[in-house]
């Protein structure tokens, strides 16, 4: 397979923060076994992985196809997180308008359910926070990001993962599982294996190709000195799993992008019941995802609740029609 020729560029600045939570069954008990190469495909992988460019330091592979999930473990004694800062103009915070914003998403009985609760700084708040910003931190904003060792392994991995996708036909999903052994970090990117084709095939713009996969980053005891993962059971990931997570950061990344560049939108708006709507319909018609009759909303807040079927749900946003109107509410 061709790789994209930009692709050594292509790795998303992307700010980790450790709050970040995935929902996926990503680990649970203990194996004390090493893992060993199963396949002729796992095999290719890392005869492909070790012949790419070599690093300056070591790196402890190893692979595991659990079901339709091809999982890759990469530990490395260097760090993978680093904490960055940014001043900020004036010594004060940007103008932060959220407060708290958290969204459940589970799939029960055909129905996507979704939970959230929105909270906005009133003025006399924002002051306030502004205030101890200015007194704490001086202004300057604090930040988790990739460190180049990173990037670098990510790299490394997708050139490989380039030399087998075509073999792997029957896989759904790519956990690519990086570890610092050393500090006890991970960082867990989940990817759909027909977004990581695209990707490869310059057919999927990094942006998006980053806003799709799920990603988390924490610590754990169990991680320092493991170099073959053995800290883990690896799991098939399903793909309505899949899709309720990428629901939640579908709707996160739409809010955080509102804060950055449309602030006055965001001051308007009292509920997210229409991003969420969006963030449903764009995520089960990218993935093709069909086996849903109902998406329920529930804001815990307000204890406002709304229920789209499937069929109301494709014909509000094929036609661009808002919810209040009543060609809309006739379905």
């Amino acid at each position: 397979m061709r790789l994209i020729s930009y692709l050594k560029n292509s790795i998303k600045p992307a700010l980790i923060a450790l709050t970040i939570s995935v929902g996926l069954p990503l680990i649970t008990s203990c194996s004390h076994k090493a893992p060993v190469v199963e396949t002729d495909v796992e095999k290719k992988f890392l005869d492909s992985f070790n012949k790419t460019t070599k690093l300056n330091y070591p790196l402890y592979t190893s692979t595991k196809i659990s079901g339709k999930t091809f999982w890759i473990y990469i530990a490395t004694e260097k760090e993978l997180l680093t904490i960055n800062c940014s001043p900020v103009t004036g010594g004060v915070t940007p103008d932060k308008n959220i407060k708290f914003l958290d969204i459940n998403c589970q799939y029960e009985n055909s129905s996507f359910d979704i939970n959230y609760v929105f909270l906005k700084y009133s003025p006399e708040e924002k002051n306030k926070e502004r205030d101890i910003f200015r007194k704490t931190v001086g202004g300057t904003t604090l930040y988790q990001d990739f460190t180049p060792t990173a990037i670098e392994i990510l790299q490394k991995t997708y050139y490989a993962i380039g030399d087998i996708v075509s073999d792997t036909q029957d896989i759904n999903f790519f956990v690519i599982y990086l570890a610092d052994i050393k500090n006890g970090i991970k960082i867990t990117f989940v990817i759909h294996r027909l977004d990581m084709e695209q990707f490869l095939l310059n057919m999927l713009p990094s942006d998006e190709f980053y806003n799709r996969m799920i990603l988390k980053a924490d610590g754990s005891k169990d991680i320092v000195n493991d170099k073959y993962g053995i800290h883990i059971e690896y799991n098939d990931i399903s793909l309505v799993d899949f899709l309720r997570e990428q629901i939640v950061s579908n709707v996160r990344s739409k809010v955080s992008e509102m804060e950055k560049y449309k602030t006055e939108e965001l001051k308007a708006l009292d509920n997210l019941d229409e991003i969420l709507l969006r963030g449903v319909y764009e995520v089960t018609t990218k993935y093709q995802f069909t086996d849903f009759s109902f998406v329920e909303i529930n804001n815990v807040i307000t204890k406002d609740k709304l229920s789209f079927s499937k069929a109301r749900l494709i014909n509000k946003f094929t036609n661009n029609i808002p919810i209040s109107s009543p060609q809309e509410s006739n379905l």
